[in-house]
C-alpha cells in the first residue's frame, strides 16, 4: 500500500536521489544550489509549490511537484504538474495513479480547475498512463531561455 503526503523536512535525504534519477533521465544536469531551492520552496508555505512523497512502508518510493497558478481562462486557477517520478524498482504498481490522484484532490482543495502537465515524446511508459488518466490536448509546448 502506497501513502501519499506532503513532504517534510526528513524526508530530502530519501527524496534527493530519486530527483537525481529523474534529472538524470531527462538528461538534465542542475547545480545543487537550484535542487536545495526547489526543495526549499516546495516546503515553503509562502510559495505556491507543493511535493508529494509516496512512500510504500517506510521507503519513499516516489514525488511529484506541483504548483497552483491563476489563468486567464478561469476563475479558480490551474494546478501545473511539473515533476513526477517513481523509483525504477517500484514501478507499474500504481504509484504514478496515486501521485497524479494526490495532486488533483490537492488541485480541487486550492480550487484549481484544472490539472495539466507535459512529458517528453520518448517518455512512452509514462503517456501509458497518462492517457487512462487525462486528455492528451493538441498544444505544443515551446521555451526560450532568458
Amino acid at each position: 500500500m502506497v501513502d501519499i503526503a506532503y513532504a517534510r523536512d526528513a524526508d530530502k535525504a530519501a527524496w534527493l536521489p530519486l530527483w537525481n534519477a529523474y534529472l538524470e533521465f531527462y538528461q538534465q544536469d542542475l547545480p545543487a544550489e537550484v535542487t536545495d531551492l526547489t526543495w526549499a520552496r516546495c516546503l515553503n508555505p509562502d510559495e505556491h509549490m507543493y511535493l508529494l512523497i509516496a512512500r510504500t512502508g517506510d521507503e519513499v518510493t516516489g514525488f511529484v511537484s506541483f504548483m497552483f497558478h491563476r489563468s486567464t481562462w478561469a476563475r479558480g486557477g490551474y494546478v501545473y504538474l511539473e515533476d513526477l517520478f517513481v523509483s525504477e524498482a517500484q514501478r507499474g504498481k500504481g504509484i504514478a495513479r496515486a501521485l497524479i490522484d494526490g495532486v488533483t484532490a490537492q488541485a480541487r482543495e486550492l480550487g484549481a480547475e484544472r490539472v495539466y502537465w507535459v512529458t517528453h515524446t520518448h517518455n512512452t511508459n509514462a503517456q501509458a498512463l497518462y492517457d487512462k488518466v487525462a486528455t492528451r490536448t493538441d498544444f505544443y509546448t515551446y521555451h526560450k531561455v532568458v
